[in-house]
C-alpha cells in the first residue's frame, strides 16, 4: 500500500484551520458580549439621567434658580456620553470586523494551501 507523503503536511494543515476557526468563534462571543456590556451601560446610564433630570424638572418648579443650570448642564453631559458610546460601539464593530476578516483571509489561507498539497 502507497503512503499519502503529504498526510502529515495535511493534518498540520487541518490543525491550523481548526485553530483558527476556534479563534474566530471566540472573537464573535468576545464582540457579542462586550456589545452587550456597553448596550446596557448605555441604558443605564440613560435611565439614571433621565431621573437627575426630572429631579432637577422638579426643583425648577419648586423655585430654585440653580436647577436650570443644572439641568442644562445634565442635558449636555447625557448627549456627550450618548455619542461617546455610539463611536465607541462603532470603533469596536470596526475593530472586529477587521480581526474576524483577517481570520476569515488565514483561514482560506490554509485551506489554500491544505488543497494544493499532493495525493501521492
Amino acid at each position: 500500500m502507497v503512503k499519502d507523503k503529504s498526510a502529515n503536511e495535511r493534518y498540520e494543515y487541518n490543525q491550523k484551520i481548526l485553530q483558527t476557526e476556534r479563534e474566530l468563534e471566540d472573537l464573535n462571543t468576545q464582540h457579542y458580549q462586550l456589545k452587550n456590556t456597553l448596550e446596557n451601560f448605555e441604558q443605564t446610564t440613560e435611565k439614571e439621567f433621565r431621573n437627575l433630570l426630572e429631579i432637577d424638572n422638579e426643583m425648577m418648579k419648586r423655585g430654585s434658580f440653580s436647577a436650570q443650570w443644572d439641568f442644562e448642564e445634565n442635558q449636555g453631559k447625557a448627549q456627550f456620553l450618548k455619542n461617546f458610546l455610539t463611536q465607541q460601539q462603532e470603533n469596536l464593530t470596526h475593530a472586529f470586523s477587521q480581526e474576524s476578516q483577517k481570520l476569515e483571509d488565514q483561514r482560506e489561507q490554509f485551506q489554500g494551501e491544505r488543497d494544493h498539497l499532493p495525493w501521492d
